[in-house]
């Protein structure tokens, strides 16, 4: 029987193959990568979200939903921008003893073991006056809890990705290595188990909610498939995209996952210069960077006790 983790990823690969048309097809791939179906089509064709600011708001937006996937997240923008808190009419009713006014309007997500599942944003909705609630809109902190950094750490290394932390390492250093065996000569002294296949460099003496940004950082560089693929990679191959993609996709991620689990800081880098200079993006996959950020949620739910392959 698949476990809990394998039936989630399951179900996340076929939520995504929902997007997938013969009019992305047409369109032809963004260059250096393939076609990830009508999501990044939808995105590269729309110029709602191409400037730095307004990338960085439809993150801020999905970053409030963190009950849903990143996709849902997204879902809910584009048909109720303005939502604020969204439910489905049962926990409405049971939870919060609020009705849906006549004609509510629903929006569509995915959901797992079926198509589709209907919410309703709070404005849709009738009953007694509601207190803020965690789930339905979840403040931002500046602590992380740390079994959240430990069991990711956990589950990097099921993944064969080994994390070290190193003194004085130059801005400049590659901090995501997939592993060769020269690098792994290279690396000796920090004791890597031979089947590791992945090397990930933190800074010595952070925070527990730095390094647990700058980890995110890492892996999403990882499992966006910037360091490429081997026999256990669920990602695709993208290790040719271009410097500024691949930072972009990266910092994505990052700011999303911490996002999302509401801290109130997250790595400072490349999201932040495009959010000064207002500039236009380039296309990315934001298929990618959704499943990365779903997978790494994941990773920080619980320990594995085994190797896990997403999609598989």
């Amino acid at each position: 029987m698949p476990s809990c983790h394998q039936r989630k990823t399951e179900s996340m690969t076929e939520q995504l193959s929902l997007f997938q048309t013969p009019e992305a097809h047409a369109a032809g791939p963004i260059p250096a990568e393939a076609d990830t179906g009508a999501l990044d089509e939808l995105f590269r064709q729309s110029g709602r979200w191409r400037s730095g600011c307004s990338f960085l708001e439809l993150l801020e937006f999905i970053s409030r939903f963190p009950a849903y996937s990143p996709l849902n997240g997204f879902l809910i923008h584009l048909q109720d921008p303005a939502a604020t808190r969204v439910a489905t009419p049962r926990m409405w009713a049971r939870k919060y003893q609020r009705r849906l006014k006549p004609g509510a309007r629903p929006i569509v997500i995915l959901a797992p073991m079926s198509p589709v599942l209907f919410v309703f944003d709070i404005r849709d909705t009738e009953g007694p006056p509601m207190a803020p609630d965690a789930v339905l809109t979840p403040g931002l902190a500046e602590r992380l809890p740390p079994r959240i950094l430990d069991t990711t750490l956990h589950n990097c290394t099921i993944q064969r990705i080994a994390v070290r932390e190193a003194q004085a390492l130059s801005p400049s250093a590659e901090r995501a290595i997939r592993l060769t065996p020269a690098l792994r000569k290279k690396h000796a002294e920090l004791g890597l188990e031979p089947n590791t296949r992945y090397l990930v460099l933190l800074d010595s003496g952070l925070s527990t909610e730095a390094k647990y940004g700058a980890l995110i950082l890492e892996l999403g560089r990882i499992f966006c498939g910037h360091l490429g693929i081997d026999s256990d990679a669920w990602w695709l191959d993208r290790k040719d995209l271009d410097l500024e993609r691949i930072e972009l996709e990266a910092a994505a991620v990052a700011h999303l996952v911490c996002r999302r689990k509401g801290l109130a800081t997250v790595p400072r880098g490349f999201l932040a210069e495009c959010r000064e200079n207002d500039r236009e993006l380039l296309p990315f996959s934001l298929n990618a960077v959704f499943q990365a950020s779903s997978h790494i949620e994941i990773m920080g739910r619980g320990p594995w006790r085994k190797p896990r392959k997403q999609g598989r």
